[in-house]
């Protein structure tokens, strides 16, 4: 998720089950916690652009056993410093802070790696023991329907005092901002379940779809729905079989059979299995969890040469970019050796008022085809 969604999570985490006993404090250091895993991008400073962007990113500080860790540790070590301005001290008191600290800690860096599982983009959950990437196709990167409750429950939470344990009149005092937190995380979990249940009904209806019309007949097929932009309802669908790779659109609000743009595969020629021999070709396939479409063309400036593009397919709208918004060119010479570095390509189109209008047309299935 976007990195405002991660602070504002952790924040009504912390909020929701520790500002009884921390306050205020439970809301702001839990969104500071929450952001902690994604200091791996300084990795950008001493790595190249594609391992930064796709080995180092979301690595070792997102997986689970090292998060549970450092969680733990620096909740801590905000109990030690906390202590060291509240002596003297209760000690019943001071066992119960020290214990919502460490489960504060460990608890909301947590759900940044729990976030980001539900996006396409995905993470790697058991580095480092494994860099197995792991993604479930719930949510968009950035969603507004998910983030506004978050940031309403956030606010509300960081600039208002908790209420004690108990009223003047001994009957057990209701602080709204953590009641209102604990309900923020239920509508966010019961959002991203059906998010997740709109990608496996658009999948489900995509291999029907191919089925009745003998596209699924070929040696099997593999669907994947994934969500594009700002909502979790309109999807890019991506159907893979042996020789062709079929990209749609559609959304449970659309009943018309999904329109599918095919683009053959050629990923056995001579140049693409040299630029997947290459280290950057090799990142890129893992990240892309095998999901590259491959163009290769004559290159004018080499006689024999190819000029190799690969595409993450998993991304891309209508209009120009449905094969990926970003990917690498590799230019090799006859007898295809790597000439240069390979260039990123960035093919994402701006942000555009027609751009939002295709979406909302194709999330009522109102476009014209």
């Amino acid at each position: 998720m976007d990195t405002v969604t991660q602070i504002l999570f952790g924040g009504v985490v912390g909020q929701a089950g520790f500002r009884k006993t921390l306050g205020r404090r439970a809301t702001a250091v839990g969104g500071m916690l929450a952001l902690l895993p994604d200091l791996d991008v300084i990795s950008g400073w001493f790595s190249d652009d594609v391992a930064h962007a796709w080995l180092y990113h979301r690595g070792i500080t997102h997986g689970v056993v090292p998060t549970l860790i450092y969680g733990a540790a620096l909740g801590w070590l905000a109990w030690r410093l906390e202590r060291m301005r509240r002596v003297p001290f209760d000690i019943n008191e001071d066992n119960t802070r020290r214990a919502s600290w460490i489960w504060l800690g460990l608890l909301c860096t947590a759900t940044h790696p729990l976030l980001d599982l539900f996006t396409a983009w995905g993470t790697q959950l058991l580095a480092p023991f494994s860099n197995q990437r792991f993604a479930i196709d719930a949510l968009s990167i950035i969603d507004p329907l998910y983030s506004l409750p978050l940031i309403i429950v956030f606010l509300l939470g960081f600039f208002s005092r908790a209420k004690g344990s108990r009223s003047a009149s001994g009957i057990a005092a209701v602080d709204l901002p953590q009641r209102l937190a604990q309900c923020a995380l239920i509508y966010v979990a019961l959002y991203t379940l059906m998010g997740w249940g709109v990608a496996l009904k658009m999948e489900q209806r995509a291999r029907f779809e191919l089925a009745e019309s003998g596209n699924a007949g070929r040696h099997g097929v593999e669907v994947s729905a994934y969500p594009t932009l700002l909502q979790p309802f309109w999807r890019r669908i991506v159907a893979d079989t042996e020789d062709e790779i079929l990209v749609g659109f559609s959304s449970p609000f659309d009943d018309r059979p999904i329109h599918w743009e095919r683009y053959t595969r050629i990923d056995h020629h001579p140049a693409v299995q040299a630029a997947l021999a290459t280290p950057s070709g090799k990142v890129f396939h893992w990240f892309a969890m095998g999901r590259l479409h491959w163009t290769v063309l004559a290159d004018t400036g080499s006689p024999g040469g190819h000029i190799v593009e690969a595409r993450d397919y998993r991304y891309g709208l209508p209009g120009g970019s449905e094969l990926g918004f970003w990917g690498l060119r590799y230019r090799f010479d006859a007898q295809h050796r790597l000439r240069g570095r390979p260039e990123i390509l960035a093919e994402r189109p701006p942000p555009s008022q027609g751009g939002f209008r295709q979406m909302w047309d194709g999330l009522w299935g109102t476009d014209r085809r």
